[in-house]
């Protein structure tokens, strides 16, 4: 029997305009390995090219409905222990507080 395990990721993550580029360009030049049966050492990508910009790659996935097979977890802090100070921090505020007033590790109003 087949199974995935997704991590989603509740705070974005601050990325640099030349993060994104980089992270762009590695999934458009993706090489397949030596061993891969089908494209071996050929130019290998799931992404699908942005017609509208084509340095561009998109790998979303589509929404997907679940159902009772499905085990679905929120993580919250006191299910990992961070080793930066900063998310410790920020862990110590009441949950109402993390989860709407501030919900992310640096400095919002809100959402």
């Amino acid at each position: 029997r087949q199974t995935n395990h997704w991590r989603v990721m509740k705070d974005p993550i601050r990325v640099s305009k030349r993060q994104v580029r980089e992270m762009h360009r590695l999934l458009r030049e993706r090489i397949a390995p030596r061993n891969d049966p089908v494209n071996s050492c050929g130019r290998d990508s799931a992404g699908k090219v942005d017609p509208e910009n084509p340095s561009f790659i998109s790998v979303a996935r589509p929404l997907q409905s679940t159902s009772q097979v499905h085990f679905k977890v929120f993580c919250e802090c006191e299910n990992w222990g961070s080793k930066f100070l900063e998310d410790r921090e920020w862990c110590k505020r009441p949950k109402l507080e993390r989860f709407y007033d501030h919900p992310y590790n640096y400095r919002t109003e809100g959402f």
